[in-house]
């Protein structure tokens, strides 16, 4: 899937990347980024992420900071 580094998605990229989940995405980029080498994502990693998506649709999520919180924190 080769996607075109636009002016759009640099925008999008710039705006997650100041805003209130900077430090969640950073990790999240770092993990992609360190896996490039490694491996690709398979079938069913695919199938967890587009799932997951589509939870987080249906509001079907909690915030980290809930998350924290419920994990003593």
């Amino acid at each position: 899937m080769e996607i075109a580094l636009d002016n759009d998605l640099l925008e999008k990229f710039t705006a997650v990347a100041q805003g209130p989940d900077a430090e969640l995405f950073t990790q999240i980029l770092d993990s992609f980024y360190e896996r490039l080498e490694e491996e690709y994502f398979s079938p069913e990693d695919w199938e967890a992420i587009r799932e997951g998506e589509e939870a987080i649709e249906r509001g079907e999520y909690i915030s980290l900071e809930e998350y924290e919180r419920s994990r003593g924190l």
